[in-house]
């Protein structure tokens, strides 16, 4: 149930505004937001018994996406992850999952698992800065810098989610590949999320409300997808993969 409906007519950021009533995108990001705190709190359960690091990034990317998906529910509005605190935890989760597989595919390398560590840290931070409002107002074109950071973040991160697995197939077989399509198919959401945070006319098409409308329309369906992707991509695979009570896999 959406607790704090927007008055008035709905807009094309509104969940209300698709599907009749917007139940459907309610009920799929609902969806998202159980996976995402059962997964937490598993994989948070798995690093304090095992301290395997992966399990720690993982689990604090899971409790971000169960945070955002919830101030998203109960706002009742898509407007909720363009703000600056939910768009900076949005790029903290999609980068923690790269960093966890830095850890878990190369633990040797260590300057890797830090640097990329300080690049998702860094660079989410400066998405939530950049989406000061007063800072848009005092500074010409400081809007840009919002979709640049937000790529910045998502992109490398899924790369390496897409690169990493592959490295690591020959202990874990074909379950890597379902960790490689999470990262595709995040990349995909942080750069249409990206576009659409462009409302400069210098790309019209990318502000206009019927590509807001096109991308938001289907935006909980393909964060499902990747949520999906994700959980099993964490679970399944033998070298990093962490034990849920009674559900044991062959």
């Amino acid at each position: 149930m959406v607790l704090f409906q927007p008055s008035g007519p709905a807009t094309v950021w509104d969940l209300g505004y698709y599907f009749g009533s917007g139940k459907p995108a309610e009920i799929v990001l609902w969806v998202v937001a159980i996976i995402a705190i059962f997964f937490a709190l598993f994989l948070l359960s798995s690093h304090l018994n095992t301290r395997k690091p992966e399990h720690l990034y993982w689990g604090l990317s899971f409790a971000l996406i169960w945070i955002t998906t919830h101030l998203t529910i109960f706002s009742g509005s898509y407007l909720t992850l363009f703000d600056p605190v939910p768009a900076t935890f949005s790029a903290l989760s999609t980068g923690l999952f790269a960093v966890g597989l830095a850890k878990a595919v190369k633990p040797e390398n260590e300057f890797l698992g830090k640097f990329l560590l300080y690049w998702v840290l860094i660079v989410s931070i400066l998405v939530g800065v950049f989406k000061l409002e007063n800072l848009q107002a005092a500074i010409p074109f400081w809007q840009y810098l919002v979709p640049v950071a937000v790529v910045a973040v998502h992109v490398p991160a899924a790369i390496f989610i897409i690169i990493l697995p592959l490295q690591a197939r020959s202990e874990n077989g074909n379950a890597t590949i379902i960790m490689m399509l999470a990262g595709i198919v995040m990349s995909v959401v942080g750069v249409l999320l990206a576009l659409v945070t462009v409302v400069s006319t210098a790309l019209p098409i990318f502000a206009s409300e019927f590509f807001v409308g096109m991308v938001l329309r289907y935006f909980p369906f393909i964060y499902l997808i990747a949520i999906l992707f994700f959980a099993w991509g964490t679970f399944v695979p033998k070298s990093w993969g962490f034990a849920i009570p009674g559900i044991e896999l062959e």
